[in-house]
């Protein structure tokens, strides 16, 4: 028979060993969408036509906009060149955001001076780009600095919770962001894209560590890989994850060797 102190024991060791397995579940995970083709292209402020993609194959995340903020208001930049996309296929919105500044403070900077919160006018403008044709999710591609981390947070939180679930929300990550203190694991997106290219001085140390067998610390970027065609690939990626594909001047039939 279990005596009171056994039964006190086997409790708290159960209780324990359910804390290991908690702490060992990363806060969050990838959402599988399967629906989003394994292969995205990103087509960025020049004239593309993509109908020579098979939609069933390929999706497409098109820059819609670029948005300027500053400590008292925010600039928007919409897409001015032509873009056509074949009838059927997956379509991303994507924001970029990019601070005039050397970085903002939740508290002060993102705040003008009567007090009204820049936050809400970013949201309304990225909300927009869903009115676009054929739009099914939204792209924020922004190089936060760390003082810029909250409003991140902040940004997101209300961007999903004033869309639809059934609107794509993904992001845009640097790869030294994937390897490092999971800042973003609560963001409340489908995936984060680690863009593994264009690193400046972190190149060489991220391509050691992919060509290492290494994955990345941070879970919502093991969904995907972003890449390149300019670039030679990143060696041992991790099989079965979504590639976005993004190169320096406009798309043609004859790329799509370099996209296999």
């Amino acid at each position: 028979m279990l005596t009171n102190h056994t039964l006190a024991a086997a409790r708290v060791s159960a209780f324990a060993l359910s804390l290991f397995f908690l702490a060992c579940q990363p806060q969050n995970q990838v959402k599988q969408n399967s629906e989003m083709p394994k292969k995205m292209i990103w087509a960025w402020e020049r004239p593309e036509d993509l109908r020579f993609l098979d939609p069933k194959e390929f999706g497409v995340a098109f820059l819609a906009q670029t948005l300027f903020l500053e400590k008292d208001r925010v600039d928007q930049k919409a897409r001015r060149q032509p873009l056509e996309i074949a009838e059927g296929a997956y379509v991303i919105a994507v924001t970029r955001i990019e601070s005039k500044s050397d970085g903002f403070s939740r508290s002060s900077s993102f705040r003008t001076p009567k007090g009204v919160d820049l936050t809400n006018n970013v949201v309304d403008l990225v909300k927009r780009t869903l009115d676009l044709p054929n739009v099914k999710g939204i792209q924020i591609d922004f190089d936060a600095v760390v003082s810029e981390r909250e409003f991140y947070r902040e940004l997101m939180n209300k961007i999903r919770k004033g869309t639809p679930k059934s609107v794509t929300l993904t992001m845009t990550s640097l790869a030294s962001w994937c390897t490092g203190d999971a800042w973003f694991n609560d963001f409340p997106v489908d995936e984060a894209v680690p863009m593994v290219f264009v690193m400046g001085a972190d190149t060489e140390k991220v391509r050691n560590y992919l060509r290492n067998g290494n994955d990345w610390q941070e879970p919502l970027c093991r969904g995907s890989y972003g890449i390149s065609i300019d670039e030679p690939r990143p060696e041992n990626l991790k099989p079965n994850r979504r590639i976005y594909f993004f190169k320096n001047s406009s798309w043609n039939a004859g790329d799509l060797d370099s996209l296999k």
